[in-house]
């Protein structure tokens, strides 16, 4: 299946947020998709300043690095980048178009003892009542797919005030002190079932084997995670709203009930600055 080259031509629709989000590493601009052919990275861990210049030599459908790329688009280089968590509809193209969120190389990665999952909020600018967004909270024993952005300090300060709709304080980009990150080759990972969850009535936890990692560790206390602040994810009866479990609009017409929420930092702690 070829891939779209025009992120306007990358489908999105709210009530069906955030997908479809890309299944190979890209780097986005305004103007166009460049797809990238990853090199598989054989080492167990890596350091956040490996991974940038390891993926930096990444090379493009028409054989350009993403240094090279990044510098024709008179954007910083992936050294002068940071590394931030696209969780939701932050790592689909569309979004990052009407947004403006400028040049920006994306990567597949797997996230480990914690999860995505759903707001108890409701973004009304696309649509009546709401886009519910994508903040993250612990489950022992999880695993699933996600991306990664490497972003410059301005980019992430504008997505999370495109996460804040305008009021400030409801996210913040914070720093995890649990879970475990991974670069991802194989962008079609499985996560757990809802079967798979064990719940003792307090808490969830997987205890199934987990799938091998096929890419290095990355230190997560040194990645950006947008988190929902103002008052955390969804209270599924005590229970997370997973979004892999529960696409957004099965969420807001199955699920969702106002005024049901867990606090950000009950379900998950950050690096205290």
């Amino acid at each position: 299946m070829s891939l779209p080259t025009n992120p306007r031509l990358w489908h999105y629709e709210p009530s069906n947020t955030p997908l479809p989000v890309p299944t190979q590493p890209v780097v986005f601009t305004q103007q166009n998709l460049h797809w990238i052919h990853p090199e598989q990275i054989d080492e167990e861990s890596m350091s956040v300043d490996d991974l940038k210049l390891n993926v930096a030599t990444w090379k493009t459908d028409s054989g350009v690095s993403i240094d090279d790329l990044l510098r024709q688009e008179e954007s910083p280089p992936m050294h002068e980048r940071s590394l931030i968590l696209l969780l939701g509809e932050l790592a689909n193209p569309r979004r990052l178009v009407d947004i403006y969120a400028g040049p920006m190389p994306i990567i597949n990665v797997r996230i480990d003892d914690f999860c995505r999952t759903w707001t108890d909020t409701l973004d009304p600018r696309m649509m009546n009542p709401g886009v519910h967004h994508v903040t993250a909270a612990r489950t022992p024993g999880w695993w699933e797919a996600t991306h990664l952005g490497f972003a410059t300090i301005p980019q992430i300060r504008q997505l999370i005030e495109h996460l804040d709709d305008g009021s400030r304080g409801k996210w913040k980009p914070g720093k995890l002190n649990e879970g475990r990150l991974h670069v991802l080759h194989n962008a079609g990972l499985a996560p757990p079932t809802i079967d798979d969850l064990q719940w003792d009535g307090e808490s969830e936890r997987v205890d199934i084997e987990r799938p091998p990692f096929d890419g290095p560790e990355l230190q997560l206390s040194e990645v950006f995670t947008p988190l929902h602040t103002r008052q955390g994810c969804y209270n599924h009866r005590g229970r997370l709203a997973r979004c892999v479990h529960h696409q957004h609009r099965s969420f807001h017409n199955n699920i969702f009930r106002r005024g049901s929420a867990q606090r950000w930092d009950d379900v998950i702690s950050v690096q205290k600055r």
